[in-house]
């Protein structure tokens, strides 16, 4: 008897989930040491099934809550953060090559205009040397 409750209690508290065949033999051995009734086998499996789902929800879901806060501990990037990093780098890229290409691509000047600019960094036009 106490081995049947045993089984019952173990199933019912296991970490993984129980199949509902495993869950109704549990009953149906309940029912065959007189701790529950032959009514209640359907229900008693059914209960089995349900909490081993939740037990393992549960545990699933302390398991990914340990993991995160471990993670954040040690200071990894998350996911979200590692997609807002890529999208700067390419808006930056972005912005480096259009900037780039503005550098390569200077204004068609005209000899006179060229020449009078080099007139006006200089101050005064430069004579041409003389040869000896």
């Amino acid at each position: 008897m106490r081995e049947a409750i045993k089984r019952y209690v173990e199933a019912a508290q296991g970490l993984t989930e129980v199949p509902r065949e495993r869950a109704e033999r549990i009953a149906r051995r309940l029912a065959g040491s007189g701790m529950i009734d032959r009514e209640q086998i359907r229900d008693v499996a059914a209960d089995l099934v349900e909490r081993s789902r939740e037990n393992r929800r549960k545990l699933t879901e302390f398991v990914t809550q340990e993991i995160r806060r471990q993670v954040s501990r040690v200071g990894f990037a998350s996911k979200a953060e590692v997609e807002q990093l890529r999208q700067r780098v390419q808006a930056l890229e972005a912005a480096n090559k259009r900037a780039g290409q503005a550098r390569k691509k200077p204004a068609k000047v005209s000899k006179k205009a060229a020449t009078r600019a080099r007139t006006s960094r200089s101050g005064a036009r430069k004579k041409p040397a003389r040869s000896r």
